[in-house]
């Protein structure tokens, strides 16, 4: 269902830290100028743990009112409480959106029975879900078999694999027939080379033109290509996530004037030494002149 370039957009806030519903807006008509096959709103990128339940609603709001469907429109409505999870995938629906990224509960560390059973919940309510698989945020890595498991909870419907161990990326794809999405940029290229169907990327969100080209040579299984274009971009990649994202990317799209840089503590601007390399790289790629 959900396949090919996606972006996972950041949220932008204003000078003052405020919700920036009009950038948010021009930033989802960029995309769908550009090509990108769907957007994901307020996930790990768009700094989902600073937003409050009405700040949500609002960027989902005005993220229907653009997108008219012509887009398809991912919120990021997973949380470490079932209700909450629920309750905030029932109001995505209710709202228009078109699925759901529901992150593997976080902090309070389940069994794999009960996160199990925190999908099957969120999954009654009829929305698409994306299960986001990545240990390293939520310090809880299930056994691939139970990832199989809940891949088969009716209206499951991908995975966003984030683990960075491609024999998991194997095993899912043999034991599922959901959509499997690579859910860090670098690890594309060998993920789609196994069967992957997309990802769910940062870097799109600055080069969407570019990447959702080069997810497509990937997607028709030209990989000689997709090699050399992997080469190309995987330097801009590693300067974007030199620390900890979204504090890159939103630095780079301050430089060409689509988003301003603010961030939400605990976050912080890049410190000088990535700014630096990340400046190198978006003059490389990116065709506007590169504010200094």
């Amino acid at each position: 269902m959900f396949h090919g370039s996606i972006v996972a957009l950041v949220t932008p806030f204003t000078k003052e830290g405020e919700v920036d519903l009009d950038t948010l807006e021009a930033l989802i008509e960029w995309h769908i100028e550009e090509g990108t096959d769907a957007i994901v709103l307020y996930g790990i990128t768009g700094e989902v743990s600073t937003l409050s339940d009405q700040e949500q609603e609002a960027i989902l709001t005005r993220a229907v009112k653009v997108a008219r469907g012509r887009i398809p429109l991912i919120a990021g409505t997973g949380t470490n409480d079932t209700r909450e999870s629920v309750a905030n995938t029932k109001k995505a629906k209710e709202i228009g959106i078109d699925g759901c990224l529901v992150i593997v509960p976080y902090y309070n560390r389940p069994t794999p029975e009960g996160c199990y059973l925190h999908y099957e919940h969120i999954a009654r309510v009829g929305l698409p879900v994306i299960v986001y698989h990545h240990p390293g945020r939520t310090a809880l890595r299930l056994p691939t078999k139970v990832l199989a498991d809940i891949a088969k909870i009716p209206n499951i419907v991908a995975i966003k694999e984030a683990s960075g161990d491609l024999s998991v990326v194997k095993e899912l794809i043999a034991l599922t027939s959901v959509s499997i999405l690579s859910g860090d940029d670098p690890f594309t290229l060998p993920m789609m080379e196994i069967g992957a169907k997309g990802v769910i990327s940062v870097i799109a969100n600055i080069i969407p033109r570019e990447w959702k080209e080069f997810i497509k040579t990937l997607e028709e299984k030209d990989f000689i290509k997709g090699r050399q274009l992997h080469e190309k971009y995987l330097p801009f990649c590693e300067a974007l996530l030199a620390e900890i994202n979204p504090q890159g990317i939103k630095y780079a799209l301050s430089l060409i004037g689509k988003c301003p840089s603010s961030l939400r503590l605990p976050l912080i601007e890049p410190r000088l030494e990535t700014q630096e390399r990340i400046k190198i790289q978006v003059a490389k790629f990116v065709t506007l002149e590169v504010k200094r």
